[in-house]
């Protein structure tokens, strides 16, 4: 008999039926915008790999392997995942992210959940990307819960019919709205689907149904109505995704709101780390009584013997709030996550093959537990990032994902192990960071009618084996046929994007990231970081490694320390920039291409104020790479 993951048997309690009326619909076509004629399909912005968010102070990623080697393996993992779990299913151009486990059981609102980030995320890598996610997209619209249109359904038959009870689950609810943010920063809101207006209405309906009357902690659905006695005053760990909450907050305006559930999701998690696991700090899959004494939930709560337990659900809890920390430098959830880390680290030896599937919050493993999954390594990996104390034990946790291909356990644990390779190797990025990508944005779109970069020489120097480079150099000059630049104040901020010839991003600092700001622009350490002009030529250095002021996260600048434009020539701008101290993915193939604007935002580059290099040939020689 198969004996499905607990997360995956999600009953709906007698006493959830609606004892009032249904909720009237909302019509789609009110929240869907009329596709908009476009020369082509928008290029990512935030292409995969590029890295476009730094990890807070703190963070650390797997050092055994350079950059370039980890992105590839995420990307090679990604690859398989989408051909086992993706298909076209329910409708033209739909995708459904199969589930499987029983002949009922086909997919469910959190897999579409994981999916829709995903495929975001994949963007740069995987030419499909944004074909993918308009597929999940319109499975989502066909597919809305029975009490609260703008949520989706939990389950579906692959009959395509809405099963045990079409009512919604609050993760897949919240990762759903979390990826359309995701995607108008990603293509913008102009194409066939508006991201941006179908998140604001996936976040109000999550406001609304998914959260209690208090609006402080999640409940387990919108099926769980003010008046169910056994489940209303009880959450779902796992639904912990205080980065989504700030996200939410940011986006809606409504910060009194999110930051109010942020603050009790932390108070609830340190409450049963304080009384019902100081040792391991582990935390259960439900809690009980969440706003006046949390504690775990007791036996077949919901689901099983082991409700009260850190099993299927709560394996979610160390990626969960890993990604508080990396993306906004939450204190609380490092103190947290760390705290469950330090244990598995004790409790196994430092050994990820020791670790068992299941546990009582004092430590115990669980009967029948003794065997590796992924869904508990994965998130592991992603919640050791937030301490360098875990290096080892996170090189190792990678080592163990690597060594486990797809299709080993299953959709739920391949899942979880590909979002925790995301979050640990710096490809996570949040959305409120950043600007909705401009409508019709194309990949030239940084520079529109410019001059020419020409006699252009990069050099990737310090390769190591993972293709990672130690520091890069770049020359070249910028010609135009016009006097465009003439009077142009060079110390106005630049951008520069470097990317191979297949479009794999090497070196950004272009406004969709941190470009290099204007002399009159706040800058991180005022000592060390700025303009200096002399006549026509204007040199930037960067020595605190931050650029994105007032935030100055850690590598905001990519290693960039010193850039010198020098306008002294008629119609041309020759330039030179030179990085260090961040390893940066070296040249792969045989050719890169760079792109370079004279100002810090899309002003400049749409008046014409930029060049785009040809393709550079590219050559290994020793340690370096010379592409000219």
């Amino acid at each position: 008999m198969l004996h499905l993951p607990t997360h995956l048997r999600h009953p709906v309690p007698r006493d959830s039926a609606p004892r009032r009326e249904r909720r009237a619909l909302v019509v789609l076509a009110a929240v869907l915008l009329l596709a908009f004629p476009t020369a082509g399909r928008a290029a990512p912005i935030h292409p995969f790999g590029s890295h476009p968010q730094a990890y807070a102070a703190g963070a650390i990623r797997p050092s055994h392997l350079g950059q370039a080697t980890l992105d590839r393996q995420v990307a090679d993992f990604w690859d398989a995942w989408k051909k086992a779990y993706v298909i076209q299913a329910c409708g033209d151009g739909h995708r459904v992210v199969l589930v499987g486990g029983s002949h009922d059981l086909f997919t469910i609102s959190e897999a579409h959940g994981y999916g829709m980030m995903l495929s975001v995320l994949m963007a740069g890598h995987d030419p499909e990307a944004r074909t993918i996610f308009d597929g999940l997209v319109a499975f989502y619209l066909d597919h809305p819960s029975r009490l609260t249109p703008g949520l989706m359904a939990w389950n579906q038959a692959p009959t395509c019919d809405d099963i045990q009870g079409a009512e919604s689950g609050t993760d897949g609810d919240m990762d759903i709205a979390y990826a359309l943010l995701l995607a108008d920063r990603q293509w913008g809101s102009c194409g066939t689907y508006d991201y941006l207006a179908l998140a604001r209405r996936a976040i109000a309906a999550i406001t609304a149904a998914d959260l209690d009357r208090s609006k402080s902690y999640p409940k387990l659905g919108d099926w769980v109505l003010d008046d169910s006695v056994k489940y209303y005053d009880s959450t779902r760990t796992s639904d912990f995704v205080p980065d989504h909450f700030r996200v939410f907050g940011a986006v809606t305006g409504d910060t009194a709101t999110w930051n109010r559930v942020t603050d009790t999701t932390y108070r609830i998690v340190s409450q049963i780390q304080t009384t019902y696991s100081p040792v391991s700090g582990l935390l259960p899959d439900f809690v009980r009584m969440p706003l006046s004494d949390p504690q775990p939930a007791w036996p077949y709560f919901l689901e099983d013997a082991w409700d009260g337990a850190y099993v299927y659900n709560a394996t979610r809890d160390p990626w969960r709030l890993a990604t508080d920390f990396a993306m906004n430098g939450e204190p609380r959830a490092r103190a947290a996550v760390g705290k469950l880390e330090q244990w598995f680290r004790a409790a196994t030896g430092g050994s990820p093959w020791a670790i068992h599937s299941g546990y009582t919050l004092d430590g115990n493993p669980l009967p029948y537990s003794a065997y590796l999954s992924m869904a508990f390594v994965g998130p592991l990996a992603a919640g050791a990032i937030v301490d360098p104390s875990n290096q080892q034990w996170l090189n190792d946790l990678w080592d163990v994902m690597i060594q486990t291909p797809v299709g080993d356990e299953g959709y739920y644990e391949d899942s979880l192990k590909l979002l925790s390779m995301v979050v640990a190797s710096g490809n996570w990025w949040s959305p409120d960071r950043f600007p909705s990508a401009t409508c019709g944005h194309v990949e030239q779109e940084m520079c529109a009618g410019g001059g020419t970069l020409r006699d252009v020489r990069i050099e990737f120097g310090g390769v190591d084996r993972g293709g990672d480079a130690a520091w890069t150099k770049l020359a070249g000059t910028l010609s135009f046929p016009d006097d465009r630049v003439a009077g142009r104040v060079l110390d106005a901020g630049f951008q520069l994007r470097v990317e191979s010839a297949a479009g794999t991003s090497l070196l950004d600092l272009s406004s969709a990231t941190h470009p290099v700001p204007g002399s009159a622009a706040a800058v991180c350490d005022p000592r060390r970081d700025g303009w200096r002009t002399s006549g026509p030529v204007a040199r930037y250095s960067n020595g605190s490694g931050s650029i994105d002021a007032p935030a100055c996260s850690r590598d905001s600048a990519r290693g960039l320390f010193a850039l010198e434009l020098d306008g002294s020539a008629w119609r041309r701008v020759g330039l030179r920039l030179s990085t260090r101290g961040v390893a940066l993915p070296a040249a792969p193939g045989t050719a890169v291409r760079a792109t370079v604007v004279l100002g810090a935002d899309s002003g400049p580059g749409a008046s014409g104020a930029c060049g785009v290099s040809a393709d550079l040939a590219c050559r290994r020689i020793g340690g370096r790479i010379r592409c000219e």
